[in-house]
């Protein structure tokens, strides 16, 4: 069976539920539509330094919060995201996923997307997206291979929420997917949605710019 729905202690399905419960009854508020996201420079799988300031300068930016590998389905949703590279790619939006250390011996030089390592979880705190495990459920994915945050109150389990955000080139959140369920993987198509409605308002405030130049232009001459 796959990791992160049968836990090793022998937590079954119904413990995870609990998890996720909990994680709707004490996560801070997720970043939202319309907020600024917090900056941050964070190192990926290869040892390059990413910074969210430079990738935006370029356009949008896709963050895609995971798990980690030590979860099946974190590694699922990993995959998903990569296979949209492409379409992403094809919007003029960046994309990179975000999860905390592990010890995966994944090759990430063959992955089209960085994946950058968020450790104690400190970007995901930023944006709103931990939760505390509870007690029962602790040994459980410490068995599965979870290594919690080192700086961290005492007696917290702090565990990441899959989540997808979409930046503006501003670093206004423009779409964002909060998904506390982590079985339902990466929401790719609705991203996209996102992405081309972003492109298409993009494409209607260059327009609007090039058509203000030439009206400008023409008041000149006369």
């Amino acid at each position: 069976m796959r990791k992160g729905l049968v836990i090793s202690d022998g937590h079954t399905y119904a413990a995870a539920e609990l998890a996720m419960t909990s994680a709707l009854a004490t996560i801070t508020n997720p970043l939202h539509a319309g907020a600024r996201a917090p900056t941050f420079a964070l190192p990926d799988k290869l040892g390059n330094r990413v910074v969210l300031d430079q990738l935006l300068r370029a356009g949008p930016v896709v963050l895609n919060f995971l798990r980690g590998s030590w979860c099946s389905f974190g590694e699922e949703s990993l995959a998903r995201f990569s296979a949209l590279h492409e379409r992403i790619s094809s919007t003029g939006a960046k994309a990179v996923a975000l999860a905390p250390p592990d010890a995966s011996k994944r090759n990430s030089e063959r992955l089209p997307v960085p994946e950058l390592i968020d450790t104690d979880l400190r970007i995901a705190r930023a944006f709103g997206l931990t939760f505390d495990l509870p007690e029962a459920l602790r040994d459980g994915y410490l068995g599965l291979g979870y290594e919690p945050a080192r700086t961290r109150k005492s007696g917290e389990f702090p565990v990441p929420v899959p989540a997808t955000y979409l930046l503006d080139e501003e670093g206004i959140v423009v779409f964002a997917h909060v998904d506390f369920d982590y079985r339902n993987g990466f929401d790719g198509e609705s991203l996209m949605k996102a992405l081309h409605a972003l492109r298409a308002r993009r494409e209607a405030r260059r327009h609007a710019r090039g058509r203000l130049a030439v009206l400008k232009v023409v008041r000149k001459s006369r």
